[in-house]
């Protein structure tokens, strides 16, 4: 019997996703010696990647919808389906709210963002942008396979939830302020930015019981379609691998650059 596919995928690359989910910024923004300059940076970048993974949340929306509506669709499976547009319809509610929280913490804690409009300027994105970009880019324009037809979309949101979790809940485990209740940000170079607010809003149990939620789903679905035929658990291990890799080399390369000094 085959794996699940995302433990077969985390079971890839553990020294790299170990440096994309516990980088020295994620150390530094646990300890409150982040600059809000550097804090900025990060969150410009972040605001605009949330933008590309909305969409690629609305593009799957629209397509596992559409599936539904054909009767007798080759390759349906009602029960997974429905699960997945649940999971979507939540992810663009929280894709929504991120983005209103990313400017309200802009403006409450004096970050500048360095936009131009609603856009990021190209000379202030970070390597790990520009990859998440262009993986965004080509997975809505592949061609959609009928065999499991949203397997890539749906492999790409998970892993990005992954190691999103997984980053936050280390920094969490960084903070020397062990005690939630008596933490304190008066020192904290960003003025507690990243501690009051951003650490908090993704290593908690809401946050990682999204994450499970569209792990299951995912995983139940290429069970089901798989079927213990060995041809096709290669083709969709083929098809996930580089997509979980590049995710993790988006994610390696979306931290900022931390000095020895902090700034």
């Amino acid at each position: 019997m085959s794996p699940a596919i995302t433990d077969h995928l985390l079971s890839l690359h553990r020294d790299q996703f170990l440096r994309a989910t516990q980088h020295p910024f994620l150390k530094r923004a646990a300890q409150g010696t982040l600059s809000k300059s550097l804090a900025a940076i990060w969150l410009s970048n972040d605001k605009q990647y949330i933008q590309g993974y909305i969409s690629t949340i609305s593009d799957l929306l629209d397509n596992v919808r559409r599936r539904q509506a054909i009767p007798d669709a080759p390759g349906a499976d009602p029960e997974i389906e429905t699960r997945l547009i649940r999971w979507l319809e939540a992810g663009v509610q929280n894709g929504e709210r991120e983005v209103k929280l990313f400017q309200q913490v802009a403006e409450d804690y004096g970050l500048d963002l360095g936009t131009h409009g609603s856009s990021l300027l190209d000379k202030h994105k970070l390597e790990g942008l520009r990859r998440y970009e262009a993986l965004f880019s080509s997975v809505a324009a592949r061609k959609q396979e009928t065999f499991i037809p949203w397997l890539e979309s749906a492999i790409l949101l998970w892993a990005t939830e992954k190691v999103y979790y997984e980053a936050w809940s280390w920094a969490n485990s960084q903070d020397t302020q062990i005690d939630p209740s008596s933490r304190t940000f008066d020192r904290d170079q960003d003025g507690g930015a990243m501690r009051r607010e951003f650490i908090p809003n993704w290593s908690n149990g809401d946050f990682l019981a999204f994450t499970e939620e569209l792990q299951s789903a995912v995983n139940d679905g290429v069970a089901r379609a798989v079927g213990g035929d060995d041809a096709k658990w290669e083709d969709v291990k083929r098809r996930t691998e580089a997509i979980w890799k590049a995710v993790l080399d988006a994610e390696e390369t979306f931290w900022p650059d931390v000095p020895d000094d902090g700034e």
